[in-house]
């Protein structure tokens, strides 16, 4: 069975739980990043992204290349500090 975890990481922390993840179970690894990337201070990032949910914005990503045929099993992993 070929596996594959797509993730997205804003402060690192998710990136760390995939790495550790991977190897246990053998799987490519495809990291969602946004076109305009978000900025670095943690209450602005909160702020705009509640704005972007209430007014039903989506956030252009980089394409990442993958094609789900490939794979038996696909993860998405993400975390929320809420």
């Amino acid at each position: 069975m070929k596996k594959a975890i797509v993730y997205y990481s804003y402060s690192g922390n998710t990136k760390s739980i995939v790495d550790m993840i991977k190897e246990k179970v053998n799987a490519d690894v495809f990291e969602i990043k946004p076109k305009t990337p978000y900025y670095t201070n943690y209450d602005v990032v909160v702020d705009l992204g509640q704005d972007e949910v209430n007014s039903n914005t989506l956030r252009e990503i980089e394409d990442i290349n993958i094609n789900l045929d490939n794979y038996d099993t696909v993860v998405l992993a993400t975390l929320s500090s809420g």
